[in-house]
C-alpha cells in the first residue's frame, strides 16, 4: 500500500482553491493539476508499507495533546526543483498548534519504524505539478490570491492510501484519528 497522513480540507475551501487553480490554469502553459477531491494538507508521506497498523498507532500517539486549531488560505506560491514548479497556496493559521502536530507525528512515526523527511515543514495544499510559467504569471497569481476567503477548524487526521487508476490518483481514507478537546 502507498501511505501518507494528511489534513482533509472542508469544501469551501477546496472551491477557494480551486477558484485560484483554474487562474493558474488560464496563466499557465502547462501542468498536472490536481483533482478537487484530491485537494489536502499533507503532513507525512510514507511510501510503499503494509504497516497500516503501526502508521495509526503513530498517529494516536501524535495526537494526544493536540486540540482543535483554524487554518486558513494564504498566498500563491511555488517550490522548483530541477527547473520543475509545483504550485501551491499556503496554509496559515495557528502554526504553533501545526507545527507542534507535525513534529509529534515525525517523532511517533520514527518511533514505529517510518522513515521520515528531514526537510522544513512548509504547510501546503498542491495546485499543480510540474506547471511552467513565467514571473508575470506569479505576480498575477500572488495578486489574487489574497481575495480567497476561506477558513477552517483541524479536529484530526487522516491515514490515506494512494491507489493508481486509469484516470489518475484516488485517495481512500482508512482511518481517522480525532483531536481531544477539553472544551467539547
Amino acid at each position: 500500500m502507498r501511505l501518507f497522513i494528511a489534513i482533509d480540507i472542508p469544501k469551501q475551501m477546496k472551491s477557494e482553491v480551486q477558484r485560484l487553480q483554474n487562474a493558474l490554469r488560464q496563466a499557465a502553459v502547462s501542468g498536472r493539476y490536481v483533482p478537487i477531491d484530491n485537494m489536502h494538507i499533507t503532513l507525512s508521506f510514507l511510501g510503499e508499507t503494509d504497516d497500516a497498523y503501526s502508521a495509526v498507532s503513530a498517529m494516536k500517539h501524535a495526537a494526544e495533546g493536540i486540540r482543535c486549531f483554524p487554518l486558513h488560505l494564504g498566498g500563491y506560491n511555488y517550490f522548483e526543483r530541477e527547473g520543475s514548479k509545483t504550485s501551491y497556496v499556503e496554509v496559515l493559521g495557528d502554526m504553533r498548534e501545526l507545527r507542534a502536530l507535525h513534529s509529534a507525528l515525525t517523532a511517533a512515526l520514527r518511533d514505529y519504524g517510518f522513515k521520515t523527511d528531514y526537510k522544513q515543514f512548509t504547510p501546503h495544499i498542491t495546485l499543480a505539478r510540474n506547471v511552467v510559467h513565467d514571473d508575470k504569471c506569479t505576480q498575477a497569481l500572488k495578486h489574487i490570491s489574497p481575495s480567497l476567503n476561506a477558513s477552517m477548524n483541524v479536529n484530526g487526521i487522516i491515514l490515506y492510501e494512494s491507489i493508481r487508476k486509469e484516470h489518475g490518483m484516488e485517495y481512500i481514507p482508512l482511518h481517522k484519528e480525532l483531536f481531544y478537546d477539553k472544551k467539547s
